[in-house]
């Protein structure tokens, strides 16, 4: 397959996000990986991303598109990461506008999420410059909240880049060394505050008293989250040790 890699913003007036960490930065380590990878499975690549660094936001996204689109590419992927405001978002979505965006939005969305983060899930963008005048299939890809503290400090640049490149081709690309490998179980109960073991021996309830929140553990990396808060809102979340997180309500 011929497919475009976008490492977004980076030039001139298109600039990327900056919390915890820096966007374009962020682009910058997982971007390359992802293009090595895509290579290394077979796949033809074109980097879309702008050689010059005084374009305007307009000249920056048309190149982008032009490129992809003079190209005849099958795909273009552009790469970036989320920003809202400051810990009250987070987890992975990735943007789409056509059908076949929309299936590959899902399997990048699933397998970012066994990293740990939130499955925000796909997100149609009929409105995005890069998505509305392609030619090919495209996608916008947000792997996580880059001003969130909880999912900068879960990010790794070879396990994000993995991840997208199985929910694109199916594969690891590097799976010899890298692939995402699942936690041993672990039924200890954490000594701290706030922390009560469940009777049986087995489980205990977190309260997170600052967040409106609990957790309802059966082991470190099995729980439910319920949580009412101004910051985070009213929901529940599903956690578990090989499907990642998800938003049940």
């Amino acid at each position: 397959m011929k497919i475009a890699i976008d490492l977004g913003h980076g030039t001139g007036d298109d600039r990327g996000s900056i919390g915890y960490l820096n966007e374009e930065k962020i682009i910058r380590e997982y971007g390359p990986l992802v293009i090595e990878g895509l290579k290394k499975l077979g796949h033809t690549i074109i980097n879309v991303t702008p050689t010059k660094s005084n374009l305007t936001l307009a000249q920056s996204l048309a190149y982008r598109v032009n490129m992809a689109n003079s190209n005849k590419v099958d795909l273009l992927v552009s790469l970036h990461v989320n920003a809202f405001e400051k810990d009250r978002a987070k987890g992975c979505e990735v943007e789409y506008i056509s059908p076949t965006g929309k299936g590959l939005a899902e399997k990048i969305c699933s397998e970012i999420s066994k990293l740990g983060y939130v499955n925000r899930g796909p997100v149609k963008r009929e409105n995005l410059y890069i998505l509305k005048h392609t030619s090919m299939p495209s996608i916008l890809v947000e792997p996580f909240f880059c001003d969130n503290k909880e999912d900068c400090d879960k990010y790794n640049p070879l396990s994000i880049a993995n991840s997208i490149i199985k929910g694109l081709t199916g594969q690891y690309a590097f799976v010899e060394k890298n692939e995402p490998t699942v936690p041993n179980i672990d039924y200890s109960i954490p000594s701290m505050p706030g922390v009560y073991s469940l009777p049986g021996g087995i489980g205990y309830i977190q309260v997170i008293k600052e967040k409106g929140r609990i957790d309802i553990h059966l082991d470190k990396y099995n729980y439910i989250t319920i949580q009412d808060s101004e910051i985070e809102g009213n929901r529940i979340i599903l956690t578990t040790r090989t499907k990642g997180s998800k938003i049940l309500l």
